[in-house]
């Protein structure tokens, strides 16, 4: 009979736990200093070693059971994701020594267990909960506000980013809520397009787009007249409008007030937590548009992320995901009840309640 079994190794040091319990709630984590190995018996050489890998706590609805299950689906040997069974395989020929480490799979069950719990148990998990709850309710009231109103979905390719002067539009489009292309524009900058990995415009795809003076009326009149725009990162693509105009001295009556942010609202709902060690306070951080669509619609990103009109319908195809989640949450605006108080002409009295409301 062998006396192999599989053994929690913890050499953890780190600092800020509840860094950790952040990242593991949004995204999973491969522990560095955790590791499962396959021990013949006591004192002996491991069999296998296998680091740990905790899978994202909130996409589990932190359910430490069902959290466990993954991570006995999923160690890393290496680049190699084996599951306990295959663990337990690759580990020996020997049946007795398979048998041994299958047997001890319950006591390891045990331990992740005991070790999930730091996670779910965290203050941390709390803060995530209030958030998303609070992105909900916000994705409810949008959803009523917009009824009736004219939505436009923009976005914008160009030679540099936004922050800088230099950067110039060579791309513009435009969509409506359920992805219908209102208008899609190449535009020449006048000028050779440098090379940049974040689009895949070229010089020679541009030689016959006009110049933005001359399509620049057609994108104005469209963002003028919707009553909302929509964007991921509304502050880049205003920023390209409003400085372009200012360069080529054009007419700009666009109000940043009625341009609605797509990747607040997806931040708010599933950006990741994390701690932000030097000014000491958390912070969500915003996903990329690709990753937000594949996030919250489950699928993969479709077409050229590095495309204007792919990207705008994109953005309206997941703010209307965002609108559903709201539409069907049940979270709803948490009122306090009036407290009644009783009038009294004691002094003593007066001044023990004023006391309590002080509290």
């Amino acid at each position: 009979m062998s006396n192999a079994q599989l053994i929690l190794i913890d050499k953890r040091n780190q600092p800020i736990k509840e860094y950790i319990v952040a990242v593991a709630a949004s995204d999973g984590l491969d522990i560095k200093g955790m590791q499962v190995i396959a021990s013949p018996a006591k004192g002996e050489k491991a069999l296998i070693s296998a680091t740990l890998r905790i899978p994202p706590l909130e996409a589990l609805n932190f359910d430490t059971r069902k959290i466990v299950d993954r991570m006995l689906e999923q160690f890393l040997v290496k680049d190699e994701v084996l599951s306990v069974t295959q663990l337990i395989e690759r580990a020996s020929d020997d049946d007795a020594v398979r048998q041994a480490l299958t047997r001890s799979v319950r006591k390891l069950r045990e331990k992740l267990t005991e070790l999930v719990k730091e996670f779910t148990r965290s203050e941390v998990i709390n803060l995530l909960n209030e958030r998303r709850n609070d992105a909900l309710f916000k994705l409810k009231e949008t959803d009523q506000e917009l009824k009736g109103k004219k939505v436009v979905c923009i976005d914008i390719e160009a030679t540099d980013i936004a922050t800088k002067d230099s950067a110039d539009i060579i791309q513009v489009s435009l969509c409506d809520l359920d992805g219908n292309k209102i208008y899609d524009q190449l535009i020449n900058p006048g000028y050779d397009i440098p090379e940049n990995d974040k689009h895949n415009i070229t010089t020679e795809m541009v030689a016959e787009a006009p110049f933005l003076a001359h399509a620049w009326d057609d994108i104005h009149r469209h963002l003028s007249e919707a009553d909302v725009v929509l964007a991921y990162s509304t502050e880049s693509d205003f920023a390209y409008l409003e400085k372009s105009a200012s360069k080529k001295m054009l007419t700009f009556e666009l109000d940043y007030n009625d341009w609605l942010d797509v990747a607040v609202l997806t931040k708010d709902l599933v950006g990741a937590l994390r701690w932000q060690s030097e000014k000491m306070y958390w912070f969500y951080k915003t996903p990329k548009l690709t990753d937000a669509y594949e996030k919250v619609l489950g699928k993969p990103f479709p077409g050229d992320a590095h495309d204007a009109l792919a990207d705008a319908q994109a953005t309206a195809e997941l703010f209307r995901a965002l609108l559903e989640k709201g539409r069907k949450s049940q979270v709803s605006l948490k009122t306090k009840p009036a407290k009644k108080e009783s009038i009294s002409n004691n002094p003593f009295a007066q001044a023990f309640a004023a006391a309590k409301r002080r509290k």
